[in-house]
């Protein structure tokens, strides 16, 4: 089943950010394994506190696989880089559904 990670944070190191970026990308095998389905950097909150303003929804062929890859050690290498360059994060792993006919 189709699952989806869904990353949201606000940027406050632009630089370190980008470190991050560079590494994600491979590290997550975006392309070939994950798809990127959404990066909005001025995200809208309206309902709740604390989220941030850029959220990033990434699409797996199932949650055990982006489990994989997100607990690879290429991508743990590079994870901190986006943590530390980041505020509000907070990341949640769903699965998604097929709608009945």
């Amino acid at each position: 089943m189709t699952a989806y990670l869904i990353v949201n944070y606000s940027v406050a190191d632009p630089d370190l950010y980008k470190t991050y970026q560079k590494g994600a990308g491979p590290a997550l095998k975006i392309g070939s394994e994950c798809k990127v389905l959404v990066l909005d950097p001025k995200s809208e909150v309206v309902e709740g506190e604390g989220a941030g303003h850029q959220t990033v929804v990434l699409e797996f062929e199932s949650k055990e696989r982006a489990k994989e890859l997100y607990e690879s050690g290429e991508y743990q290498e590079v994870l901190p880089h986006r943590l530390n360059a980041t505020t509000n994060h907070f990341a949640v792993l769903v699965d998604g559904f097929v709608m009945p006919s």
